[in-house]
């Protein structure tokens, strides 16, 4: 039994145990046991056991198992088992088994396995199994398997691969 409250929420092909509540939410090709809640959450091919909260969270093609909470977090194209909290939090390609917690952390383009914790950490292009901690840590582009601590206040870039910045 799957449960739907809202104008097309969970219109078209809602998997079983499914949860849709708001408008548009879990509409087309909610997977089983996943939870979209907010005006559009979940609205287009929500994976199972996905779970998307606040408008146009987990919005379009949100993987099997990902969390994306709060409003834009993890709305196009959030890969299996991703994680996304804050305000556009992994808003764009977040990748599988990524992490991003915070505003704007992670936003477009975060790599697979990789973390960025803090307001705009690994904001724009965040490479595959990469570490941004702290505010504007790995800001943009930030290279594969590096990681980046950033405790200045400033944006703090990094483009080489494999090396560890403190500052």
């Amino acid at each position: 039994n799957a449960v739907a409250v809202g104008v097309s929420a969970g219109q078209s092909d809602q998997g079983s145990e499914a949860v849709a509540v708001g408008v548009g939410a879990g509409d087309a090709n909610q997977g089983a046991n996943a939870v979209a809640i907010g005006n559009a959450a979940g609205k287009t091919t929500q994976g199972g056991s996905a779970v998307a909260i606040g408008q146009l969270a987990g919005n379009n093609t949100q993987g099997s198992s990902a969390i994306a909470i709060g409003l834009l977090a993890g709305r196009t194209t959030q890969g299996t088992l991703a994680v996304a909290v804050g305000y556009t939090a992994g808003n764009t390609s977040q990748g599988g088994y990524a992490i991003a917690i915070g505003n704007l952390a992670g936003q477009t383009t975060q790599g697979s396995e990789a973390v960025a914790i803090g307001s705009n950490a690994g904001r724009f292009t965040q490479g595959e199994d990469s570490i941004a901690i702290g505010k504007e840590a790995g800001y943009t582009n930030q290279a594969a398997n590096s990681i980046v601590l950033n405790a200045t206040g400033a944006a703090l870039n990094n483009i080489v691969e494999d090396v560890f910045i403190v500052k």
